[in-house]
């Protein structure tokens, strides 16, 4: 698996409710089905935002 970092990543990680949904989606996650988990936190600026986390197949990784 690789993880893309991103801003959205590192405020999802600082946010400890979002980091526990973030660890449930990838111990439950499945590239072959849709997850129903969504990560709710704030924004760098203070704004409420909902992600939709997903699993994609990454191309020349050997997976």
């Amino acid at each position: 698996m690789k993880v893309v970092r991103s801003k959205r990543l590192d405020n999802v990680l600082k946010d400890p409710k979002a980091a526990e949904q973030l660890r449930v989606f990838l111990a439950t996650a499945s590239v072959n089905q849709p997850s129903d988990i969504q990560i709710d936190t704030r924004d760098a600026d203070g704004k409420r935002v909902r992600y939709q986390p997903q699993l994609v197949p990454v191309h020349g990784s050997g997976a």
